[in-house]
């Protein structure tokens, strides 16, 4: 999809985690990719996710423009760094740098991560939203719930992403994941049958979906691994 052009006033930007309240398949991604001993997180707000690396023995610096969320992840005992807008973090100043839901909010993506993979010894690793399957969602009534957050610039279909991470010239991997329920009969199901008969009605379907018997079919979100030469 690219830029979004144009935004409600109605939605409003969605605020950054808390520390302690980090999303987990989010923090099983980091703690499964990240490389070294030291973590650069670019964007990390308040520091849910520099936290939960902290927690599991790296060395964690985040980095944001925001003063007042900087002052969250000190008091919990996080090292930070505040930013200017466009100010580049260095050269090879840790061995992982994180973007964890990032590149959808700055002006230019490309030109964030270059920024980002100049930062990093070892690796960068991104989650960001995904809208593959927007085009398939909107008609029937439905769709992302971070297409209408208004502080998201950037919305990506996976031959968008790689098209982007293409034009870096860096080797890298690419994942779709945390799908949505896949079948959109259950929607229709779930609309027609309300309290304890529908819920009734779904469970078996959302006991397949755990067994991981249903096909995945709507992701959600990226998550990228890029190594560094």
């Amino acid at each position: 999809m690219g830029i979004l052009q144009g935004q409600s006033l109605f939605f409003k930007p969605g605020p950054p985690a808390e520390p302690g309240k980090a999303y987990v398949p989010l923090v099983d991604f980091l703690l499964k990719e990240v490389r070294g001993e030291s973590v650069l997180d670019i964007g990390g707000g308040r520091g849910a996710y520099a936290l939960e690396l902290k927690k599991a023995g790296y060395d964690t610096v985040v980095a944001d423009i925001n003063a007042k969320s900087l002052e969250v992840a000190v008091a919990n005992g996080l090292k930070t760094k505040l930013l200017d807008v466009g100010e580049s973090v260095g050269e090879k100043v840790a061995d992982t740098v994180t973007l964890v839901e990032v590149l959808e909010h700055v002006d230019d993506p490309k030109a964030f991560l270059q920024n980002a993979i100049l930062a990093a010894r070892k690796r960068v690793l991104f989650t960001l939203p995904c809208t593959e399957s927007f085009e398939e969602l909107f008609p029937i009534g439905l769709s992302y719930a971070h297409i209408a957050v208004s502080d998201h610039l950037w919305h990506f279909s996976y031959s968008e992403m790689k098209s982007l991470l293409d034009s870096i010239g860096m080797p890298y991997r690419l994942e779709m994941g945390d799908y949505l329920f896949p079948h959109m009969s259950m929607v229709t199901l779930r609309q027609s049958m309300k309290g304890p008969l529908g819920y009734l009605a779904m469970l078996p379907l959302r006991i397949a979906n755990r067994l991981g018997l249903v096909p995945k079919k709507y992701p959600s979100r990226f998550y990228g691994v890029i190594e560094i030469l």
